[in-house]
């Protein structure tokens, strides 16, 4: 077991204590709303750029990032609403146990889908020997390169269609 193979354990674990923490209900909040938050924004912005421009006439960049932005944030803040009620309510009703437990293991998922596609960006990219040499030597790193190549792969194809 090399440095990699123990910072591997040590962000899972980050992830799972996050995700005690939060609950699952707020964390998967959290993940509809940065893929919806962004969503939103991309389609969205251009006509809040526009009426930002017509009403404050500022320069027309600083509106289409401004709107994005607002956009952005503002579903980000919805779904942060939704998972604190949600949270909330799970309590009252005695489940609080129950969504901290699916809380971890969503973190772990979370936490492994990170590391996937950070170190299978590692093994192909052009990193200082000594990195490349750790992540060659790591027990645990080569199947979380293989997944991210999976996972790299497949987004890139449900974005072609």
């Amino acid at each position: 077991m090399n440095l990699v193979d123990i910072l591997i354990l040590v962000i899972l674990g980050l992830f799972v204590v996050k995700g005690v923490l939060r609950g699952l209900l707020k964390e998967v909040c959290s993940l509809l709303g940065l893929v919806c938050g962004g969503l939103l924004a991309f389609y969205l912005h251009v006509p809040l750029a526009q009426w930002i421009l017509d009403a404050f006439r500022w320069p027309s960049q600083l509106c289409v990032s401004l709107a994005f932005l607002l956009v952005f944030l503002a579903t980000m803040l919805v779904f942060s609403v939704l998972g604190y009620v949600l949270n909330r309510f799970l309590k009252l009703v005695f489940l609080g146990g129950v969504n901290r437990v699916a809380g971890a293991l969503f973190g772990v998922l979370q936490g492994v889908v990170l590391l996937s596609l950070i170190l299978f960006a590692l093994s192909n990219a052009a990193v200082p020997g000594s990195i490349q040499k750790a992540v060659r030597g790591s027990e645990l790193a080569p199947p979380f390169a293989i997944l991210g190549q999976s996972i790299f792969a497949t987004s890139r194809d449900l974005a072609k269609r």
